[in-house]
């Protein structure tokens, strides 16, 4: 019989780890984030997900997607919207129809999300979800370094001045190139990429190429790592107060909700913000005011 947390009635330990090869403008990778946080949230102090970066554009100029017939950042914006509408993630595709530049790469944000990883994993990680949603479903311009630096000061732990240091001397770079010297190692050539591993090193290693819906991922996790203890979602306003602003899919993934009918009852919440975005919108917490 599988045991619940409330029956285990023991400390939970990292039994396993997905590894996320990953980029901040991939929209797949974006919309892997539904699934990504409702496995993080049910095996919560079982599993970590560390993330590697797997270099999506060096210089646009030199690229093309014969997949995607993509070429150019103008011909990104409708694969953009394909996968807005294909997961039901929001993603403003309007920011690759402004960016224009013929040498748009994403190694810089890449560069930035390593050297913040640097501070620790879990800075990294935060890091690198606030660039993202900036770039997905806000329009933020994150191929701009002032951009980058200004989310980077609403990350929590993240000191903006020894991020800046470590860019400057070349420290993300470093951690970026050892990121792309281990997706050559594994093979690893399509965005995103999951490694599922358990926490023993001899144990079961299995690779899940693109964006998979969360069932498969939570039963490639059970075969890495058979003992995990399924717990329950905490509240929204937990919810928020952990992972940051999160999108209704997200929120109805974790919480195994039609997302319609939740997106119904957080809008009723007068103590949530809702911050529209193209394709959906944005739950937060309201931020509390300094007192004069």
């Amino acid at each position: 019989m599988k045991r619940t947390w409330i029956e285990a009635g023991e400390r939970m330990r990292v039994r396993a780890e997905i590894i996320s090869f990953s980029d901040p403008f991939c929209s797949w990778c974006w919309a892997s984030e539904p699934a990504l946080l409702a496995l993080q949230e049910r095996y919560r102090g079982q599993i970590q997900i560390r993330y590697v970066m797997g270099g999506l554009v060096r210089d646009m100029a030199g690229f093309f997607d014969s997949s995607n017939a993509i070429r150019t950042t103008a011909q990104v914006a409708p694969h953009w919207r394909l996968v807005a509408e294909r997961t039901g993630q929001p993603i403003d595709e309007r920011l690759m129809e402004e960016i224009g530049d013929p040498h748009f790469s994403t190694w810089p944000s890449a560069e930035a999300v390593k050297a913040a990883g640097l501070q620790g994993e879990e800075v990294g990680a935060r890091y690198l979800r606030r660039l993202r949603r900036g770039a997905l479903a806000e329009k933020q311009h994150i191929e701009r370094p002032e951009v980058r630096m200004a989310l980077a000061r609403e990350v929590s732990g993240l000191s903006v001045k020894q991020l800046q240091r470590d860019l400057i001397r070349g420290a993300g770079r470093a951690a970026f190139e050892h990121d792309l010297a281990f997706c050559k190692k594994l093979g690893v050539t399509g965005l995103p990429t999951h490694l599922f591993q358990g926490a023993d090193p001899s144990a079961q290693k299995i690779l899940v190429g693109g964006c998979r819906d969360l069932p498969i991922y939570e039963r490639v996790l059970g075969e890495v790592a058979s003992e995990l203890i399924p717990r329950p979602p905490r509240s929204v306003d937990e919810l928020l107060a952990s992972y940051g602003p999160l999108t209704t899919r997200e929120l109805a993934e974790i919480r195994g909700e039609a997302p319609g009918a939740l997106a119904s009852v957080l809008a009723a919440d007068p103590f949530l913000e809702r911050h529209p975005v193209r394709g959906g919108e944005l739950w937060a917490l309201p931020v509390p005011h300094a007192s004069a």
